[in-house]
């Protein structure tokens, strides 16, 4: 057993870990002040969250305005404006930097506990190198990092939780990660493409779990403003969400791909097709091998990663595919293929520098027009499953030698 295993064991935290989250917090702090000189820091996401909750608790609907921005609309469900009800004790500029402060923690927290998952026990026991996995792990998904502070949003918070409720289930603890996932659903809705493995991993008792925990989150709101307001605060929701996509547009989504390189007009039906290839592509890798939890962390990492090309979204919603970049290169690390390694390569600088500051305005243009973001998430998809099998058929597994457990 290594020595870094042994520190964790024990409840300690690795050096390498404090070196990171020091080294994180140094590059939010710079960019805080950065925007707050240049007069830029308006988290114009989280000020919808923040106006939103305010016109809420002063008997307003939430659902029928923008908050600053055109598209500034709340469209997320009635619940949300209970947690985030705490910030109707500070006044904007306070809230703010406590929610800069929970994306830092968020952040710092789901790295880590990716890296403790996938790479643990993955390299030499007398090496160090595995550190530095975490920062190129931050690479990855810098630019999407500096929006998601830029516009306060709440992903790296769903990000948090995804991580949190897999390593929760690695231990064992079913209870935990229902409650990590069902506080990540509510809060985004869209994140529910994630649980389409728990069908077919047959995980019954914690979709019920869910279930349950979605009707309470439903009827949360009866408790403080009646059962016939609750139903108009819900169908309010229901609205706001159905014309989304009316004046957001995502040159990523498949929505936009399939209609740019194939004129397929259509809303939905490339964003279910291709669902649909994802869900066979995993019954039949199933087939080949046990139900076990390495298995359920990687499939569930390949749906999440999804979510923002199957549905109209902002870039930094493109966070939620770090899980499986990480599997990605854990992958590679195993196969030591050069061309693979290459063509990660260029997926990652076609994923991680959809910057318009970076790129300039005519690049940035054409970035955007060819959605290359979303079709470099789409190709991580799509490597991923192809070596996957590959993987398999060299005998090496995914996720650290300690959870082949298998739960079927």
């Amino acid at each position: 057993m290594s020595h870094i295993k042994k520190r964790l064991i024990n409840n300690e935290i690795p050096k390498g870990y404090v070196f990171f989250g020091i080294f994180v917090f140094l590059f939010m702090a710079l960019m805080f002040f950065v925007e707050l000189k240049n007069g830029k820091f308006e988290t114009n996401d989280f000020a919808v969250y923040y106006q939103a909750t305010k016109d809420f608790f002063l008997g307003n609907n939430p659902y029928s305005k923008s908050y600053g921005l055109s598209t500034g609309y709340f469209k997320y469900p009635p619940t949300t404006l209970y947690l985030f009800s705490p910030i109707n004790f500070f006044n904007y500029f306070s809230a703010q930097i406590i929610h800069t402060i929970l994306i830092y923690v968020s952040l710092v927290l789901s790295i880590t506990s990716l890296h403790r998952l996938l790479y643990l026990n993955f390299f030499n026991k007398k090496s160090k190198s595995s550190f530095a996995l975490l920062y190129v792990a931050f690479g990855f998904i810098t630019i999407h990092i500096v929006r998601e502070v830029h516009m306060g949003n709440v992903n790296l918070f769903l990000l948090v939780l995804f991580v949190l409720g897999i390593n929760s289930f690695q231990n064992s603890k079913l209870t935990l990660m229902v409650v990590f996932w069902s506080l990540m659903v509510i809060i985004k809705p869209i994140v529910i493409l994630a649980f389409i493995p728990m069908i077919f991993f047959k995980f019954w008792k914690p979709i019920a779990t869910m279930f349950l925990l979605g009707i309470g989150y439903f009827i949360l709101p009866m408790f403080h403003i009646g059962f016939s307001n609750t139903l108009q605060l819900w169908l309010n929701w229901f609205n706001s969400v159905s014309h989304h996509g009316e004046y957001i547009v995502s040159e990523n989504s498949l929505k936009y791909l399939s209609n740019f390189y194939l004129g397929l007009s259509s809303v939905w039906i490339s964003s279910i097709c291709f669902m649909i290839l994802l869900i066979f592509a995993m019954i039949r890798d199933l087939k080949k091998r046990k139900y076990s939890k390495d298995e359920f962390v990687n499939w569930t990492s390949v749906f999440m990663a999804f979510v923002p090309n199957f549905f109209v979204t902002d870039t930094e919603h493109f966070l939620l595919t770090l899980p499986l970049l990480l599997l990605i290169l854990k992958q590679l690390i195993a196969l030591r293929n050069t061309f693979l390694w290459i063509i990660f390569g260029i997926l990652v600088i076609c994923f991680s520098l959809k910057s318009n500051d970076l790129l300039g305005k005519n690049l940035s243009l054409f970035y955007s027009s060819y959605g290359i973001l979303g079709v470099a998430n789409l190709c991580f998809i799509v490597l991923f499953i192809l070596i996957k099998n590959r993987q398999f058929q060299n005998g090496t597994l995914l996720v650290s030698e300690s959870v082949k457990t298998n739960f079927k």
